[in-house]
C-alpha cells in the first residue's frame, strides 16, 4: 500500500472545506494514499519499446537514458538531492558478492550528492539499498544497462520530464477548434478542461502531451467557467462539507490523494467513489481516475494556467 502522509492532514484540511459539524459522521479514510510511486527513484527499462529511464525520487518524473544526449549527467546532476556524507556513507556500495541476508533498509533513495563533492553521484537502489558511484556520463550509460524491467503500462502515471523524442500525442477532439489553450507568455504549461467534452488536456510548451476524461459539477453544483491558475498542490484532503443537519447534499469522502486547487475550494482530485468519468458527478470539483490524477499532480506546477470553458 502507498505510504500516507498524516502530518500533513491537519494542515491541508484548512485549504479546503469547513471542518464538519458534530452531526456528520467522521471522515472515513481514502482506499489509497499519496505516494511518489513504485518506480521513483530508480532506473527502468520499458519492455515494449527498450528505453531506459530514471524516475526522479522527490517529483517522480522521469528522464530518458539516451547514448544521444550530451547533457546526460549534467540532467541527473539537477535532480539529484544534497545529502549529508555520513548518511550516504552508511548505504553498502554495491559488490558482486551476493548474500542471502536481506537488505539493510534507510531513508535515502535515489540519485543522491554530498555537497562537498557535488559531481560524484550516488545511486541508492530502493529495493537492495546499496549505493553506486556514478562520475560521468559513460558511467551512467553502463551502469543503466541493468535496470529493472517494466512494462510501458506501469510507466504511464509518471510524466516525461525530458526525452530526446516527440512525445505529443494526437487530439482526441472531433472539432480541433475545441483543444485550443490559452497560456501565458511566462508559462511553458497549461491545463484545458473543457466542460462540454469533460476532458482534460495539459499542454508544455504549446504542444499537446496528455488528455482525458474528468467529471465536472454536475445540476446545481456547477464548476465555474473562466480562466485561473494551480494555486497549491496538497498531497492529501479531507473532503467533507456541511449544508445543514440532514441536508441529502452533505458529503464525507475521507481522505483524498493528489489534489490541485483552481479557485476557492474547487480542486482536480481523484475521486474513488465513482468511474464514470466523461459526465458530470461533482459538487463543482474536476473529479479524475487514479492514474490521471497521479500523473496530473506529478506533471502540473503551481501558478501555471487553467482554462475551463
Amino acid at each position: 500500500m502507498p505510504q500516507r502522509i498524516p502530518q500533513l492532514l491537519g494542515l491541508v484540511i484548512l485549504g479546503l472545506v469547513l471542518v464538519a459539524p458534530s452531526n456528520m459522521a467522521q471522515a472515513r479514510t481514502s482506499p489509497v494514499g499519496f505516494s511518489y510511486g513504485d518506480y521513483a527513484g530508480d532506473f527502468v527499462k520499458e519492455k515494449e519499446t527498450g528505453r531506459t529511464w530514471y524516475i526522479d525520487a522527490s517529483t517522480s518524473r522521469r528522464y530518458l537514458i539516451s547514448e544521444n544526449d550530451p547533457y546526460l549527467f549534467q540532467r541527473l546532476k539537477d535532480v539529484s538531492q544534497a545529502q549529508p556524507w555520513y548518511l550516504v556513507i552508511t548505504v553498502p556500495e554495491n559488490s558482486t558478492i551476493v548474500t542471502a541476508s536481506a537488505p539493510k533498509k534507510g531513508s535515502l533513495k535515489g540519485l543522491v550528492h554530498d555537497d562537498g563533492a557535488p559531481d560524484l553521484l550516488w545511486h541508492v537502489q530502493k529495493r537492495a539499498y546499496r549505493r553506486q558511484a556514478l562520475r560521468s556520463r559513460e558511467d551512467v550509460l553502463v551502469y543503466s544497462q541493468n535496470a529493472m524491467a517494466a512494462s510501458s503500462k506501469n510507466l504511464a502515471e509518471y510524466p516525461i520530464a525530458y526525452a530526446d523524442f516527440d512525445y505529443t500525442i494526437k487530439d482526441p477532439a472531433k472539432n480541433a477548434a475545441t483543444s485550443t489553450a490559452i497560456t501565458r507568455p511566462d508559462a511553458n504549461k497549461s491545463i484545458y478542461i473543457s466542460l462540454r467534452e469533460q476532458r482534460l488536456r495539459a499542454y508544455e510548451n504549446g504542444k499537446l502531451v496528455y488528455s482525458f476524461l474528468v467529471s465536472t459539477g454536475k445540476g446545481k453544483f456547477p464548476t465555474p467557467r473562466g480562466s485561473f491558475s494551480v494555486l497549491d498542490k496538497k498531497p492529501i484532503v479531507n473532503y467533507q462539507w456541511s449544508y445543514g443537519p440532514d441536508n441529502p447534499d452533505n458529503y464525507d469522502l475521507g481522505y483524498v490523494p493528489y489534489n490541485l486547487r483552481v479557485t476557492g475550494h474547487k480542486y482536480i482530485h481523484y475521486a474513488y467513489w465513482h468511474n464514470n468519468f466523461g459526465h458530470p458527478m461533482s459538487h463543482g470539483c474536476i473529479n479524475v481516475s487514479l492514474q490521471n490524477a497521479k500523473w496530473i499532480y506529478r506533471w502540473a506546477e503551481e501558478d501555471i494556467p487553467v482554462l475551463i470553458k
